[in-house]
Formats: structure tokens, C-alpha cells, sequence
């Protein structure tokens, strides 16, 4: 149990069709439990079964099943949700969509600007929700997000840190003090191609700054040619060190978000091997 008051309100979204095996609900139920936290889940709404249809008639009933539709299953959901989180002796605040036609996100944004981390789950293709929402959470609500994959977690004893020292990188790393302070080790990684690395200037001082909270760390440089992908070469280091958590900024070339989001961000986003705690 930790005794830091950093993490006091954690919201998780899941899809209406959560099991008591989804990876998100499970790790935001273990933090709650971890952080003595107040857990709130959003459940979004399933897709729409079917396109609008054109008469007026049939669309009048097509709305109504529809609605019917996404009751019920908002319904089996916040059983689910209930009933894992009576196992585990959590106290859980549930809210999901009340009309399949209400905007997709903007109650699950407005949420999460008033929670200290969200959770969401990288893998799951099959949910169009998903990777909208993960963008949206990190860049629409000024709260880090934490991105599990689909795997089964493992404890959070070897924690890296993508440093560029950029803005969004010590912002980063703020929001993942807990995590750091928890860990039994930390490295600052650093990204070097052939132009080398403004990060790599800044990583002692990282580190520096770090013992402050008495986190020791180890600089780790990871090579990588020009032109190549960085999240690849991050992902090779994050499976010979076995890290268990990557801090990192996540970064966007203009506002056209869906087009250009930076190479590691992007990257990571699309082949998630770690938990990644991500800031902007």
C-alpha cells in the first residue's frame, strides 16, 4: 500500500463488452487497491450494428433497438464491473453512454481532466473506440495516461524513461514519480542516431534530479541509425533489459494529430510491448 497522495482518483475506460479479465480494469483495480484511490469506469457505447437507414420508419425502429441494444449491454457491463470489484473489496463509480448517438468522447474527456491518471488498453483492434480515446486522453485532457497491453502484468520493478529532454518528457516524468520511487530500477534511455542526441546532454542532470526523490538510475544509450524506426529500437531495449514500464512524452508534429504523430509515439501506440505511462 503506498502512502503517496499523488494517485487519489484513477478513471479507466473499457468497452461495453469488459470482461473480469480485461488488462485496463484489472491493473486500474490493483492501483485503486495500491493508492487507497478512488476508481471510476467509463463504459463506451458498442458500435452501431448497422448503417442509418434511409425511410422514416425503418429508422424509428432502428434507433429504438439500438438504444435497447446499448442498455443492455451497459447493463451486463456494470454487472461485470460490480461483481470483480466486490471480489476485490474495491468501491467502484460506474458511468457509460445513455444513447448510442451522444458524441463518442467528450464525457470520457471531461472525466478524465478531473481524475489524476487514466487507463486504457492498447490491443483491441476490434474496438474502433479505442485508439480515439488513448489520442483524445492524452492530448485533450492535461493528465498522463497509462496504456497497458494485453498481456498479464507484471509487477513494476524495472521502469525506463524515454528522455529527450523535451517538455513533454519532464512532464512525463513528474506524473510517474510514484512509479519511480517504487522501482527497483530506472533508466534514463536515450534515443541516439547519427546526428546524435539533445537528450543525451540533459540525462545527467535527469538523473541528478531524480536522487532528489531517491530514485537511482543508470543512463542507457540506444542506438539507432537515422531514417530507422525509434519505437522498433526502444522496443529491442525495453526486451533485453525486461523493463516492465516506459515513461515518455508523447509528441505530435502540428495540431493535424491523426497524421502526424511523432515516429516513437506512433510506434509504441501501434505495437505495445510494456505498460506505457505517456504525458503531453
Amino acid at each position: 500500500m503506498c502512502d503517496s497522495g499523488r494517485f487519489r482518483s484513477l478513471l479507466v475506460g473499457v468497452g461495453a463488452d469488459v470482461a473480469p479479465s480485461t488488462a485496463a480494469l484489472t491493473d486500474a483495480m490493483e492501483l485503486a487497491l495500491a493508492y487507497r484511490a478512488k476508481l471510476t469506469v467509463y463504459v463506451f457505447a458498442p458500435d452501431l450494428l448497422q448503417p442509418f437507414p434511409l425511410t422514416l420508419g425503418s429508422s424509428s425502429i432502428w434507433i429504438a433497438q439500438e438504444t435497447d441494444r446499448l442498455a443492455k449491454a451497459s447493463a451486463h457491463a456494470t454487472q461485470t464491473v460490480r461483481q470483480l470489484a466486490s471480489e476485490k473489496g474495491i468501491g467502484v463509480s460506474i458511468e457509460h453512454a445513455h444513447s448510442p448517438f451522444d458524441g463518442r468522447y467528450q464525457r470520457f474527456i471531461a472525466m478524465a481532466r478531473l481524475h489524476d491518471l487514466t487507463i486504457l488498453q492498447a490491443d483491441q483492434p476490434s474496438h474502433t473506440w479505442v485508439r480515439p480515446a488513448i489520442e483524445h486522453a492524452i492530448f485533450n485532457t492535461g493528465r498522463p495516461v497509462l496504456i497497458t497491453p494485453g498481456t498479464d502484468r507484471r509487477s513494476i520493478g524495472k521502469v525506463a524513461i524515454a528522455w529527450d529532454g523535451s517538455a513533454r518528457a519532464a512532464r512525463a516524468v513528474r506524473d510517474s514519480l510514484d512509479f519511480l520511487m517504487m522501482a527497483d530500477q530506472v533508466n534514463i534511455a536515450t534515443v541516439l542516431d547519427t546526428k546524435g542526441s539533445e537528450g543525451l546532454k540533459s540525462a545527467d542532470e535527469l538523473s541528478n534530479y531524480l536522487t532528489l526523490y531517491g530514485v537511482t538510475t543508470k543512463i542507457a544509450v540506444v542506438a539507432n541509425q537515422l531514417g530507422d524506426d525509434e519505437g522498433e529500437a526502444m522496443r529491442l531495449f525495453l526486451a533485453s533489459e525486461q523493463v516492465e514500464l516506459l515513461v515518455m512524452g508523447a509528441f505530435v508534429h502540428s495540431r493535424l494529430r491523426q497524421a502526424v504523430l511523432g515516429g516513437m509515439t506512433r510506434s509504441l501506440l501501434d505495437k505495445c510491448p510494456v505498460p506505457l505511462m505517456m504525458a503531453y
